[in-house]
């Protein structure tokens, strides 16, 4: 661990005199800050703080410490432009698929005045700049079991069969009506028609496939495009079908979803960060799980 981090560290322990003020200045949590008080006492070989029920107190060798890093400390602060401790505080730096990210949580965040830092990608590599300590959450539609990592159930996304309205019309159509058609006239139609899929494995289709006829999908014509929102896009001006989230539909849906005969899926998001981060990640999971509920 760098020792310049320990004494910079220190020295905020030092003039706060509590873990929890200390990290919320430093961006830290609170395990994390201790880890780096016990390393640094570890180095220096000597004791420098005792714990009260309330507060750390200062041993004498952390007094003699704090003056020699006191002068070093200011000099630098003035090199950094007089840095307050608001302007210490890190941004929080995300990652996530963008069209959860942009459809569900970015209203939000842009409103709450903090600052943030967002990176899309898919949940391994996403995992991968946590653990290298690039981004400090990640946003995930995969249970990664990973250790060092803790994961907290964040949402349930609702996928659903949609079609554009133009396919809606046809003759053929057999949603259309109270009388419910049979399972072999709605799996051929759907085999026939031209679906706008989010990869050649058809790997959200084949959920579809599994709850409505337990069998995998054999698609006649398709088109690949690369995210949820171009698929939204292609259903809108073009003529075909998909499968989206609910949250990508809106209230007012120019799409036609029919659940009733065409049952959806659900699939569940998690909120991940590295276990050092406990107390962020239960911050973070509550603010979250707010903007959710109030979105839904």
């Amino acid at each position: 661990m760098n020792p310049i981090e320990l004494y910079q560290s220190f020295y905020c322990i030092y003039r706060e005199r509590n873990l929890t003020k200390a990290g919320k200045i430093l961006g830290l949590s609170q395990p994390a800050l201790s880890l780096h008080l016990q390393s640094l006492e570890r180095h220096r070989k000597e004791v420098l703080f005792r714990r009260t029920s309330r507060d750390l107190v200062p041993t004498e060798a952390a007094k003699r410490l704090y003056v020699q890093l006191a002068g070093p400390m200011e000099e630098l602060q003035k090199i950094e432009g007089q840095l307050k401790p608001k302007e210490l505080i890190r941004k929080l730096k995300v990652g996530s698929a963008r069209e959860f990210f942009l459809e569900t949580i970015l209203p939000n965040l842009s409103k709450s005045g903090e600052g943030f830092q967002v990176q899309y990608g898919h949940p391994p590599d996403l995992l991968d700049a946590l653990e290298k300590k690039e981004i400090d959450i990640v946003i995930s539609n995969q249970k990664l079991n990973v250790p060092g990592i803790l994961l907290e159930e964040l949402y349930k996304e609702k996928f659903v069969f949609v079609t554009s309205k133009s396919v809606s019309l046809q003759g053929d159509f057999p949603f259309r009506g109270q009388t419910k058609p049979k399972i072999e006239v709605i799996q051929t139609w759907m085999e026939n028609q031209h679906w706008f899929v989010y990869s050649e494995d058809f790997a959200i289709v084949r959920r579809l496939w599994k709850v409505n006829f337990d069998s995998r999908p054999k698609l006649k014509e398709y088109s690949v495009l690369p995210n949820l929102h171009d698929i939204r896009t292609a259903l809108e001006f073009g003529r075909g079908v998909s499968v989206l989230p609910t949250y990508l539909l809106g209230k007012k849906s120019i799409w036609n979803a029919n659940e009733k005969h065409c049952h959806g899926f659900e699939n569940q998001i998690y909120l991940v960060s590295r276990i050092e981060d406990v107390d962020f990640l239960e911050e973070k999971l509550q603010t979250f799980s707010k903007w959710m509920n109030s979105s839904s």
